[in-house]
């Protein structure tokens, strides 16, 4: 089995997304959906095949293994993750998260990925509906000034004795 290339990557998520909607995927489906001509998505598809992440009889429609669909499904959710991040903590336009995930999803490393998991869940189980820190950076993006603020928390810090300088 050869190492999966972000480009066998993102055939494996449109082959996923095409059988959730379509149910019956064709190589003409994938080749309108990517943007190239059949004979190109014939040869990653012969890859995908000899990888054991896709079965297709001869002329026939193509679906996915439970490797190839559990892969898939591993592919998107890291990819909507990174997006999530880019657009709501980054505050990025929806397009340009979308493109920068989909561009950074096949080259980030897993420890990486932990992190930005962990980061994540740390802003969901935060006790403050948004944390001050987020508020801070955010009107650092858009002025470009710093706050004139000691902690970024709502707890006091310096009873902890880490916010005095």
């Amino acid at each position: 089995m050869s190492g999966l290339t972000p480009r066998k990557e993102d055939y494996l998520k449109t082959i996923f997304k095409l059988s959730e909607r379509n149910k019956a995927v064709r190589v003409k489906d994938i080749a309108q959906v990517m943007g190239v001509r059949a004979p190109t998505v014939v040869g990653i598809i012969t890859m995908l095949k000899e990888d054991g992440y896709v079965n297709q009889e001869p002329y026939g429609y193509l679906e996915l293994t439970d490797m190839g669909r559990q892969k898939a499904q591993a592919l998107i959710q890291r990819e909507q993750l990174i997006n999530r991040f880019f657009e709501y903590v980054l505050e990025l336009p929806t397009k340009e998260a979308k493109e920068n995930a989909c561009a950074i999803e096949h080259y980030i490393s897993p420890g990486c990925l932990d992190r930005f998991v962990a980061f994540i869940e740390f802003l969901h189980t935060c006790p403050y509906d948004k944390p001050k820190f987020l508020e801070h950076f955010r009107q650092f993006v858009s002025t470009g000034q710093g706050s004139a603020c000691v902690t970024c928390c709502c707890c006091d810090m310096t009873e902890k004795g880490e916010g005095s300088n």
